[in-house]
């Protein structure tokens, strides 16, 4: 693409690196789009989507599908990648990696719509029907396809649109699937279903409220002003009182009156905030977890993070130094925080690699999903998943009494947005449970409490596809598990390349290359009859290809450089 850039706090930075321009429609855009497609601004339109598309929960190949794989305004892609390049950091590429990799989600026969070179190549390895969009100036894929719905008349749209539009028309039945329901995928889905033709548009993605009002680690966390003015005696040494009276002081708890298992910390608001003010809240809530629980060390983290790169550990919660630099980070990233307990999480050793026991469960085509993952991670950045169950948990030192209090707490999350009469459209996403010990008033007890919420598309979805996959191929559901790990490709290695690379691996198991950004992101997989030889393989299989070449990294290789096994996590 020709030379572009982009203004971050007044700063003029160069566009590089990624496979989109950096063009975005602004709230007046939108509406005005929303004018001229449907005849009502943007709000009327918000509003009607709610009535029009309904959320659907379908596990693949069950119905016919439109894969719209969308990096999402809701999860702040944009900012985190222009945060990227104004710290002369490579950025991420959200929309090419989200549109290549959400190939791997479609059945045979389902359309995938995207855009660049690495889209293109995972559609040819896929048995998905390729709906190309030829406008690369936008960085969201939903803007450019609003914008090409408005360039042509109404009864003569655009041909990615129109094939789109024959398929809704033509098999009513289809679901869209995408990574999660925000404003512009809201508007441009109303405007395909009402050309279609159609009464109601089946949404393969959460309702509304789940994905724009629960979505954040602030809404289960009290403000320090609301815990500070709780009255009551706690018995003492028994902490957990006192946090569940605590949880009661939560948004979720007082819009669904149910507790979750979580772990002590509060929320920080950034609206209307000054940089005193901030850190008055910073300074109030790591004072409370040191009075109430009595840590020593805090955990920061952005309410609505996309990745865990801004994520702040071991903080010191006496130091004020420390709270002031947390202050000063969400004053400049403009975000709301929660500052929580730190976590030492008990931790499971593989060849070359050490796991922090940090289990996901979740939900699947509208239920929740079978089993769970633990996690692979960088530091505190999420970078591949392993599937377990109950009768395997165990070999991740996951004891199976915690990992169905995971599963327990996922339940009632899950339940909590279809109680009271009312169905909230939760059908997909994730939350992350830690289990670790906390210190203080918890002692040297683990505890298993929710982390992180993403009530969204998540990376799990690919080591379920994977597993699926695997079991096809073994002709069996039991014995048949898979992991799946986060690669940075070489500049030269494109999914092909990737392909080539992962076939030549010699194992009992079986290894797949799922996705490929040549020199940003891409992901392998690896299935076997065990998790834990599945976990070793994926990253041997990672230390290989680096080794050869074909990738700029290795987690493994960087665990064992550090000289004791295991990977330093912050």
């Amino acid at each position: 693409m020709a030379a572009q850039t982009v203004v971050h706090k007044g700063r003029t930075l160069a566009w590089e690196g990624f496979c989109t321009g950096p063009e975005l429609l602004s709230r007046g855009e939108l509406d005005g789009l929303s004018r001229r497609l449907l005849g009502i601004g943007l709000a009327a339109a918000e509003a009607a989507a709610e009535k029009e598309l309904r959320p659907f929960g379908a596990p693949r190949g069950d119905v016919p599908a439109i894969v719209l794989g969308t990096a999402s305004t809701l999860k702040g892609c944009f900012e985190a990648d222009v945060a990227k390049l104004a710290l002369g950091a490579s950025p991420d590429d959200f929309p090419a990696y989200s549109e290549a990799r959400s190939v791997y989600l479609a059945a045979p026969g389902d359309l995938v719509v995207g855009r660049g070179e690495a889209w293109r190549q995972a559609v040819a390895a896929s048995e998905a029907v390729p709906v190309e969009v030829d406008e690369p100036r936008y960085y969201y894929l939903t803007h450019a396809l609003l914008t090409l719905a408005a360039a042509e008349p109404p009864n003569r749209p655009a041909p990615p649109l129109g094939l789109l539009i024959r398929q809704l028309r033509d098999v009513p039945e289809t679901v869209v699937r995408l990574f999660a329901m925000d404003t512009e995928a809201r508007l441009l889905l109303l405007w395909l279903k009402r050309a279609a033709g159609l009464d109601v548009l089946g949404v393969d993605a959460n309702g509304p409220e789940v994905a724009e009002r629960w979505n954040r680690k602030t809404t289960l966390y009290p403000t320090p002003e609301a815990a500070r003015a709780l009255r009551g005696s706690f018995p003492a040494g028994d902490p957990g009182s006192l946090l569940a009276a605590e949880f009661e002081l939560t948004p979720f708890h007082a819009e669904f009156g149910v507790t979750l298992p979580r772990l002590p910390g509060y929320s920080i608001s950034r609206a209307g905030a000054d940089e005193e003010s901030m850190y008055r809240q910073v300074r109030e809530a790591a004072g409370l977890l040191v009075e109430r629980y009595g840590l020593e060390l805090g955990c920061f983290k952005p309410a609505e993070a996309l990745t865990g790169d801004r994520i702040r550990t071991a903080v010191p919660l006496e130091d004020e130094a420390a709270l002031g630099a947390l202050a000063r980070q969400a004053m400049e990233s403009e975000e709301d925080y929660v500052l929580e307990a730190h976590t030492h999480y008990l931790r499971h050793r593989v060849p070359g690699y050490e796991f922090i026991l940090a289990p996901s469960v979740h939900v699947a085509a509208g239920r929740p999903a079978e089993g769970g993952t633990v996690q692979i991670t960088r530091g505190s950045v999420w970078e591949g998943s392993v599937y377990v169950d109950e009768g395997t948990c165990a070999r991740f030192g996951i004891a199976p009494e915690q990992f169905r209090t995971a599963r327990e707490g996922m339940a009632g999350l899950f339940e909590a947005f279809r109680g009271a009469g009312r169905d909230l459209g939760f059908v997909k996403g994730g939350v992350d449970f830690a289990v670790a010990r906390l210190g203080g008033a918890f002692g040297s007890t683990p505890v298993v409490a929710m982390q992180d919420l993403n009530l969204s598309s998540n990376g799990a979805e690919y080591v379920r596809a994977l597993l699926a996959e695997a079991r096809d191929r073994a002709g069996r559901r039991d014995g048949v598990y898979a992991a799946t790990k986060v690669v940075r490709p070489a500049a030269d290695t494109d999914l092909k390349r990737l392909e080539d690379g992962v076939q030549r691996r010699s194992s009992r198991g079986w290894a797949r290359a799922i996705t490929s950004v040549p020199g940003r992101w891409g992901l392998i997989g690896v299935a076997d009859s065990c998790p834990r030889e599945a976990a070793v393989e994926v990253l041997e299989l990672e230390q290989r290809l680096h080794r050869e070449g074909m990738l700029r990294t290795s987690l493994r290789d960087e665990s064992v450089r550090s000289g004791d096994g295991t990977v330093s996590l912050g």
